[in-house]
């Protein structure tokens, strides 16, 4: 199955962003002309990999990845490829190949969770940035990986950015405000829970606590993606919360950090 996004840039003229693909429905957004850029194009697709990797009694594990490709006349577009393309590498990296064939038991990949998955999607493109994740899942046995992926390029240069690549502001500046929305949504979630009779799976009991304060700031700030509208940053499983809980995302509306951006962002 292939989801292609269709991007034209035209002088003066918003940029239509066109969805097509197997799934039912589609979306179209249309960013502001401030986004277009003269005579530069670009279409994102994804691709698959469906792999098996046996053991001597026939168990095995199973790699399968949807992947993305992007094709126009971009500079970084090379750059970028090449770094998706390597994924496979590293998500094969992640399967515990020597665990089931030293185990040399005879399972069936997904069936009996021995496997690895990754489905990338296009997020946002903002002028020259483009932003995508991952519902990233799989498993050794009793063990899960459910998870998220952000990644975020300059689609002239072919540059993954850093956090620090969107702001203006200096890097305590943006990081406690960060800190500051993740521990409001934290109690937020606590509090909503609490009325509603529901236990609480995270690992503290206030979000401004020793330990919740330490958890909290326990941050990889490669954990990000953009949204047309957002900051999405994100904690793996079991950083905060019980496994069952899984990842953890939370999206701050880049209104509330206009002033701190260094990125034009579409204003809604």
């Amino acid at each position: 199955m292939k989801k292609i996004y269709l991007i034209n840039a035209l002088v003066l003229v918003c940029i239509l962003f066109l969805v097509t693909g197997c799934s039912a429905g589609g979306n179209t957004v249309k960013p502001t002309d401030e986004t277009a850029i003269p005579n530069k194009t670009f279409r994102f697709s994804t691709f698959y990999i469906h792999k098996k990797y046996f053991n001597d009694v026939n168990g095995f594990a199973e790699l399968k990845l949807s992947l993305p490709r992007l094709d126009g006349n971009y500079d970084g577009i090379p750059e970028i490829n090449e770094y998706f393309a390597g994924k496979e590498k590293f998500f094969y990296d992640e399967l515990p190949l020597d665990s089931l064939k030293e185990a040399n038991v005879k399972v069936e990949g997904e069936k009996d969770n021995w496997y690895r998955s990754a489905d990338y999607k296009l997020e946002a493109v903002l002028g020259d940035i483009i932003s995508v994740s991952a519902d990233l899942n799989g498993g050794a046995g009793g063990v899960g990986w459910e998870g998220i992926e952000g990644d975020t390029f300059n689609l002239n240069t072919g540059k993954k950015l850093n956090l620090s690549d969107l702001f203006k502001a200096n890097k305590d500046e943006y990081m406690n405000f960060i800190y500051d929305f993740v521990s409001e949504e934290i109690m937020k979630i606590m509090n909503d829970n609490l009325q509603a009779g529901h236990g609480s799976a995270f690992f503290f009991d206030d979000a401004y606590s020793d330990l919740g304060y330490e958890s909290i700031r326990d941050f990889d700030p490669n954990n990000f993606y953009i949204t047309e509208n957002s900051l999405v940053v994100f904690y793996p499983k079991y950083a905060l919360e019980a496994g069952a809980a899984g990842p953890l995302k939370f999206e701050i509306p880049f209104e509330s950090i206009s002033d701190m951006l260094a990125i034009e962002y579409i204003k809604k």
